[in-house]
C-alpha cells in the first residue's frame, strides 16, 4: 500500500461507525491503507455532562463555545503519533497521508493537519468546522483541504462551514475547497464520490 487515510469519527460514535465508508474507499483505491481510531470516552459538557467517545469536549457549537476543545491536544497528538509510527515502520512519506473526519472528527484533522511539521497529501472534512482557532497555528499553508457539508445541517450549520473556509484563508491556507450538498448532519453518496475523487487526486 503506497498510500495511508486515518479517519476520525464523529462525536459519540466508533471507528465501526465509519467501516463501511473505509471498506468502499479500500475497494475503489486498493493501494490506501485505512485506519480508524475510537476516540477515548469522555464527559461531554454538551451532552449534559454524559460520557461518550469523544476526540474533545464540546461546550457548545457557537464560536464562543467553540474555543476552548479541552482535550484536543491529547487528540491531536494521538493523530500525530498514528502517522509518525506508520511513517517510522514503513518509511511511506507524510506527502503519501491524509487525515479525514466527519464532524468532531473532521474538525480534529483540520487542527492536527494544519499544525504538522510535514504537509500531508491533504485533509478531507465532512461536515466538520475549525476548532479551537486562536489556538491554531498554521504551519502548512500547501496542504489542501476538501470539504463536504450539509446545506440543511441542523447540527454543524453550512455556516460554520463557509467560516472555517474564510478563517482559514485568511491565515493563509491556499487550497480550501468547501462543497454543498442537501442533506442534514450526515454523508451522502453523492458526497462520497466527490469524496473519493479528491483522495484519486492527492493520493493518485
Amino acid at each position: 500500500q503506497s498510500g495511508l487515510v486515518v479517519i476520525a469519527h464523529g462525536l459519540g460514535d466508533s471507528a465501526e461507525g465509519f467501516a463501511d465508508v473505509a471498506e468502499q474507499f479500500a475497494s475503489e483505491m486498493p493501494w490506501l491503507k485505512i485506519i480508524l481510531p475510537t476516540a477515548p470516552t469522555q464527559k461531554v459538557t454538551m451532552n449534559m455532562g454524559m460520557p461518550m467517545p469523544s476526540w474533545y469536549d464540546i461546550v457548545g457549537l457557537d464560536e464562543r463555545s467553540n474555543e476552548n476543545c479541552a482535550g484536543i491536544e491529547e487528540s491531536q497528538e494521538r493523530l500525530k503519533s498514528i502517522l509518525q509510527k506508520e511513517h517510522e515502520a514503513t518509511g511511506l512519506p507524510y506527502s503519501r497521508m491524509l487525515l479525514a473526519g466527519f464532524s468532531q472528527g473532521g474538525a480534529l484533522s483540520i487542527y492536527t493537519g494544519l499544525q504538522l511539521d510535514e504537509s500531508l497529501a491533504g485533509i478531507l472534512v465532512m461536515s466538520g468546522y475549525l476548532p479551537a482557532a486562536s489556538k491554531l497555528k498554521l504551519t502548512q499553508p500547501d496542504t489542501p483541504v476538501w470539504h463536504g457539508h450539509g446545506s440543511v445541517d441542523p447540527m454543524v450549520q453550512y455556516a460554520m462551514a463557509e467560516k472555517t473556509k474564510s478563517k482559514l484563508s485568511e491565515m493563509g491556507l491556499k487550497d480550501y475547497t468547501l462543497k454543498s450538498y442537501p442533506i442534514p448532519h450526515t454523508v451522502s453518496p453523492s458526497e462520497l464520490k466527490d469524496a473519493m475523487g479528491f483522495l484519486n487526486k492527492v493520493l493518485p
